[in-house]
């Protein structure tokens, strides 16, 4: 009896110190509650590209668009971002972009960029994407209508940092 009782705890130790990083909850306190970044920029506001896109020359052009990122590292060495969006067009077909090379020297020239997935924003003007990523660092993203991109952190240079606890914070 006290033989299974021994090994009744043993288990119940171990099992419990798994939990603490195996699916029990985050590895660090940054659990998704509070956004990575929630200041993703109007591309029409960066000079460069006033005439880009849907700009027309307009800085102020798509003042209602926003996003957040929000992350959880379920393991080490593993991000889960939550990017969401609101004041889209209702039923458009929206791509986010990501990229973590060096933001391009000329104006509109595309390096690096890879697609994480497409969404049609809901009948509300939300759309959201998840990625999950093992290299955050430098991580910069756009969010493209139709092709053009409207949204961004990347060539407003607002990129991913993984802090010294490894939570992700954005370098400016």
């Amino acid at each position: 009896m006290k033989r299974l009782l021994t090994i009744g705890l043993a288990t119940l130790a171990l099992a419990s110190a798994g939990t603490a990083t195996a699916g029990g909850g985050p590895v660090t306190k940054q659990n998704g509650a509070t956004p990575v970044f929630s200041s993703f920029t109007s591309i029409c506001t960066l000079a460069p590209y006033a005439d880009y896109g849907y700009c027309a020359g307009g800085r102020s052009t798509l003042p209602n668009v926003s996003g957040r990122i929000n992350a959880v590292q379920p393991k080490s060495g593993v991000w889960s971002l939550d990017v969401s969006f609101a004041g889209l067009q209702p039923g458009a077909s929206y791509t986010l972009w990501g990229n973590s090379t060096a933001p391009p020297a000329i104006p509109g020239k595309i390096v690096g960029f890879f697609a994480i997935g497409t969404a049609l924003a809901a009948a509300d003007g939300t759309a959201k994407f998840n990625y999950q990523t093992t290299a955050p660092e430098n991580l910069g993203f756009d969010l493209n209508l139709n092709g053009y991109t409207i949204l961004t952190s990347y060539w407003s240079n607002q990129r991913l940092h993984v802090n010294a606890d490894g939570t992700l914070s954005v370098s400016t």
